[in-house]
């Protein structure tokens, strides 16, 4: 009779389980499903060591979740969401990229403005040109290398070389330009090219003057006055796959402990 009684009891538990009359049990499925997942970043390059940092963050925070990032210059990522690629989330270093995100329709609520970023020249460490200022670009023979044409570090160097003819003489956005030997898919490889000392100089951002190159490369400040100050929008976007998990991403990176992380490498808060 043991046996029999104990057989009933399995078949009345299972069958509670199978209806969801098990409040316990349906609760520990929940949990489990929420701490499940994966998250898709599309970033700007410039964001590659912030938010690498703030990935791990989030796995430990949010139990079984992955974070897949992929990194290159805004206007490809906006390319690939307009083509549908799987995303949840998308960190532009212009506003015009996510303007055009909105505008298509896929972007999830109001983007938010996360952090700031601004631009400096790099050269390599033995600085070959002797290039010493930003007027120094225009000179005769120096191998300048830029990000390509709507990428927003190459869009906002040629601003500030237009800002600068003002003081440096008509010719010298034209000067400077045509000093460009190479166009680079994004900011980080123009960056790169000049750490391995394949080009005189570059435009890059002070996030991309990190600790791993800071050995071979040296920063030729841009006079504020002339420089551009990059404001750099987020948001869930509208085909997120879990948009729970894209929301919690925002909220990560525009908290106390994500402008820190920011901060650290070298971006400016967003106020």
């Amino acid at each position: 009779m043991w046996f029999l009684a104990a057989l009933v009891s399995v078949v009345v538990l299972a069958g509670l389980t199978g209806c969801g009359g098990g409040s316990s049990g349906s609760g520990s499925v929940a949990e489990g499903a929420e701490q499940g997942g994966t998250l898709t970043v599309l970033a700007a390059s410039s964001l590659t060591d912030a938010f690498g940092e703030l990935g791990e963050t989030f796995e430990k925070q949010n139990e079984g979740v992955t974070v897949r990032q992929s990194f290159e210059s805004s206007s490809t990522l906006l390319t690939q969401i307009q083509q549908g690629a799987p995303a949840d989330v998308f960190a532009s270093a212009a506003q015009e990229e996510m303007d055009t995100a909105v505008k298509d329709g896929l972007v999830a609520g109001k983007p938010e403005v996360f952090v700031k970023n601004r631009e400096i020249v790099m050269v390599p460490r033995d600085n070959p040109a002797n290039i010493e200022s930003l007027s120094d670009l225009a000179e005769p023979g120096v191998k300048l290398v830029f990000a390509q044409k709507d990428v927003p570090a190459a869009d906002y160097a040629v601003e500030i070389l237009g800002k600068a003819s003002g003081r440096y003489g008509d010719d010298f956005e034209r000067d400077v330009l045509s000093n460009v030997v190479s166009r680079e898919a994004d900011v980080r490889a123009s960056v790169n090219r000049v750490v391995v000392g394949d080009a005189d100089a570059t435009f890059g951002y002070a996030s991309d003057y990190t600790p791993d190159i800071r050995d071979r490369v040296e920063v030729v400040p841009i006079p504020p006055d002339l420089n551009i100050i990059a404001t750099y929008p987020i948001a869930a976007l509208k085909d997120a796959e879990d948009p729970g998990l894209a929301k919690k991403w925002v909220d990560l990176v525009t908290s106390k402990e994500g402008q820190r992380v920011l901060e650290k490498w070298n971006f400016e808060p967003a106020a």
